[in-house]
């Protein structure tokens, strides 16, 4: 049973469909309201690099240290990370916002190993995979399990290695289909405190 009803404060629709789930261009509608921060996953097989530009990453727990990292199937980076088992998580700073345009395949004739080269500065972290630098803070992972999710694949992953290089820069977000800066507030220091 489906029916739609609307707030008399807000008109906003919502879709209480109970037997199915709601209807694909709602959810991305819904969706692009859920604020988050922009990251580059990145792997290599052999000689082979890939990457995106991806939100859907998420800690799974501190002992073990371990993230979930959502991919779709149908990217070229897919293949890549299943092949290796191993990825790399890399958190965008406010100003890296081309690093993500390019990685998010959002500039013309940049395919492939293509999205490596002037985007940043590259290494090979400790598993061998590409690490950007001068990120908020980059992951490196091992593979744990392949959890199907639709149009997806979660992957659970053992972080091995930490970088982080910057501290107190705010991070490049994604909300309402496009990228955002976040303007770090300063503490405002008029209210209490001790004279």
């Amino acid at each position: 049973m489906a029916t739609a009803m609307t707030t008399a404060d807000s008109a906003v629709a919502c879709d209480q469909t109970l037997d199915a789930g709601v209807d694909a261009s709602l959810f991305r509608s819904g969706m692009r309201r859920l604020a988050a921060s922009c990251t580059v996953i990145a792997s290599r097989s052999g000689d082979v690099r890939a990457g995106l530009t991806a939100t859907a990453i998420c800690s799974v727990s501190a002992e073990p240290a371990r993230l979930l990292v959502c991919v779709n199937r149908s990217v070229r980076a897919h293949a890549v990370i299943r092949e290796s088992g191993l990825l790399s998580v890399n958190v965008l700073a406010g100003c890296q916002e081309d690093i993500a345009k390019r990685f998010a395949g959002m500039v013309i004739n940049v395919v492939g190993d293509d999205r490596f080269r002037g985007a940043g500065t590259w290494r090979d972290g400790k598993l061998g995979i590409p690490i950007l630098e001068d990120t908020l803070v980059s992951f490196g992972c091992r593979v744990l399990e392949e959890i199907p999710g639709g149009s997806h694949t979660v992957f659970l992953c053992d972080v091995i290695e930490v970088c982080c290089e910057k501290e107190e820069t705010p991070p490049l977000v994604y909300f309402g289909g496009k990228f955002a800066r976040l303007n770090q507030a300063e503490p405002d220091n008029s209210k209490g405190g001790a004279a």
